[in-house]
């Protein structure tokens, strides 16, 4: 057997060197991510490190600047913002517009999402197949969830759907703002920095969300009642620019391609689980808060006013030609992993 080392290490070398030569013969390109929750959100520190991995990664030619708090536009409208190229990147809510995404608002069916699927990136395995189909005009490079949301309120006990009649409440998504309707509440838009306000007024006396979010609302003093239950999810997709990826050098695709990635929806997704996660406890802990710990029987109450939530969301996706059924039996499959 003859032994080629030299050869081998040469060309080895010589690879590294043409690598190193593609980057620095790439343009530079900054991409501008927009992120419309505040600057304290824990996904911040998750997302500075994935912009630093992509500069790396492309070899320093990829530099991300974030833009949190509406900076660059409304949350509602993030998805029109990539799209159209205000920003290169977003992080945006399909759930802000109801009936556009049926297939990835799938997951918005109440009680769907067990809080141990979350920061897997299962969500992300499941959605891939399906974004081209309704996410067409963007690059998608991370779908996520958040950790299951429950109903919080300052007005009263909450145990069963019965007890909803007469809350003015902020939905999440149309799902769930549809979900509350037929209980009989009344629901209205507000962004984080408005839920206080509209409380003190009483405006607005209930919110759905995780529950460390509620401390984002300053209103934590006033929202003492609390359902314990993985009630909802919504998700969220980080989404880029056709034109921009398209522009890229193909060593820059690559680079970009390698952090758009199950893995880095579950990192993205872990960080920010863990932190609402920390917000059960924070409240547990505090004084005249009451935390209700759903029955069984509830539970069976609150399932089957969902039931015609399914039926919509169902009905959603049959502009495409799938089946909804199949769709979340596939979902509930890949979260279940």
């Amino acid at each position: 057997m003859r032994i080629q080392r030299p050869k081998t290490l040469l060309a080895a070398a010589l690879l590294a060197c043409a690598s190193i030569a593609s980057a620095q013969q790439a343009p530079a390109k900054t991409l501008k991510l927009s992120f419309f929750p505040p600057a304290t959100h824990p996904m911040v520190p998750a997302l500075e490190a994935w912009g630093k991995s992509l500069q790396q990664a492309s070899g320093g030619t990829i530099t991300t600047q974030l833009y949190t708090s509406e900076q660059l536009g409304r949350a509602v409208d993030h998805y029109d913002m990539v799209k159209d190229g205000i920003a290169e990147m977003v992080m945006a809510g399909p759930g802000f517009s109801p009936g556009r995404f049926p297939i990835i608002t799938l997951v918005e069916l109440p009680f769907s999402v067990p809080a141990k699927a979350v920061g897997t990136g299962a969500f992300h395995r499941w959605y891939q197949k399906y974004a081209g189909v309704e996410m067409a005009d963007v690059k998608l490079c991370m779908a996520i969830l958040h950790d299951p949301g429950t109903l919080h309120n300052s007005a009263r006990e909450v145990k069963t759907p019965a007890d909803v009649k007469g809350l003015k409440l902020r939905p999440p998504n149309g799902t769930m703002a549809n979900y509350v309707v037929s209980m009989g509440a009344t629901t209205l838009r507000a962004s984080i920095g408005e839920v206080r306000e509209l409380v003190d007024r009483g405006v607005m006396n209930s919110i759905l969300w995780p529950w460390h979010t509620l401390f984002l609302t300053k209103a934590e003093d006033k929202i003492i009642y609390h359902l314990d239950a993985d009630m909802y999810t919504a998700s969220n997709v980080f989404a880029i620019n056709k034109r921009f990826y398209d522009g890229l050098s193909a060593t820059q695709k690559q680079a970009v391609d390698s952090h758009c990635t199950p893995e880095w929806s579950g990192k993205i997704e872990t960080a920010w689980a863990a932190w609402e996660r920390e917000g059960r406890t924070k409240v547990a802990a505090m004084p005249n808060h009451k935390i209700h710990k759903m029955t069984d029987a509830e539970r069976a109450q609150w399932l089957k006013a969902a039931e015609p939530q399914a039926e919509k969301l169902y009905e959603g996706v049959k502009r495409f030609q799938l089946d909804g059924a199949t769709l979340m039996g596939e979902l509930r499959q890949e979260l279940a992993k």
